[in-house]
């Protein structure tokens, strides 16, 4: 570091592009070497830098790998809120949309690059970074805080009030607003947020398909089934009902046979009067 002006924020930005489990040991390191170059007070503050959160994490790999995406975030924010000042409230619900598709595309983003760099976030976490997009949509200052790459944790935003941003950022003071854009500049940025959602929903659209074909093929399962259900149940009816006809005809047969036995019985009786009789 010798030679060059050094600030936290210069200090900061190689810190946090580092992956979490090597985050404390690098602080400390240049911490001492700060300190070693006899600035005291910057050696302290860098030793205060904060280990940042798996979400933070997350949110400051895409300001570093996605940042022109970042920036339509913050653009879309902006054109929301004129709208919100103008009550055009047709333009506030397709900006809706929007913001909800490009939220959503955005953690996504998120949870892939973390993957590729070998650390799977938790559905928590990518809820946790999606939250955090949603705040940088919802306040200026909390977008820019989401594109210093020098998050420490997550944001979220509270209804209309101000995002609370106290201990978020790292060298906060190095994370100022970068001036609005040209109103042909931001309509070119809501022109590609446009496409980015339309490209959302025809996936979404492509993947309701496929559901529903999987659907049909298990209705069609469900129903060939049920018709072999329905033919078996037919051939049991028509041997329930055989087995009834043969169940009357045992009843017939049986009573029947009862009428034989009881006149077989008193002829029986008759006969053995008889040869007693004449014994007599």
């Amino acid at each position: 570091m010798a030679g060059l002006k050094l600030t936290l924020a210069s200090i900061a930005d190689p810190l946090y592009a580092l992956a979490p489990a090597e985050f404390t040991a690098a602080r400390n390191a240049a911490a001492r070497e700060v300190k070693d170059s006899a600035d005291l007070e910057l050696a302290a503050r860098v030793q205060e830098l904060k280990k940042p959160s798996p979400a933070a994490w997350a949110v400051n790999l895409l300001a570093r790998e996605r940042a022109d995406e970042l920036e339509q975030l913050a653009e879309l924010g902006e054109t929301m809120r004129e709208a919100q000042e103008e009550l055009d409230r047709a333009q506030l619900a397709d900006l809706t949309r929007q913001r909800r598709a490009l939220v959503n595309a955005l953690a996504r983003e998120a949870s892939g690059l973390a993957s590729d760099a070998r650390h799977n976030l938790t559905a928590t976490v990518v809820e946790e970074v999606a939250k955090t997009l949603q705040a940088a949509l919802n306040d200026p200052a909390a977008a820019a805080a989401v594109r210093s790459g020098r998050l420490v944790r997550g944001l979220e935003a509270t209804g209309i009030e101000p995002v609370d941003l106290t201990d978020a950022v790292a060298a906060p003071e190095a994370s100022m607003l970068s001036a609005p854009r040209p109103a042909a500049e931001r309509k070119a940025v809501r022109d590609l947020a446009v496409v980015r959602a339309a490209k959302e929903a025809e996936k979404k659209a492509d993947e309701a398909k496929l559901e529903v074909r999987g659907i049909e093929r298990s209705i069609s399962d469900v129903e060939t089934r049920r018709s072999r259900l329905e033919s078996r149940l037919a051939d049991l009816e028509e041997q329930v009902a055989a087995l009834e006809d043969e169940l009357r005809e045992s009843d017939r047969d049986l009573r029947a046979l009862g009428r034989d036995r009881d006149r077989a019985s008193r002829r029986s009786s008759d006969l053995r009067a008889e040869a007693d009789r004449l014994r007599e």
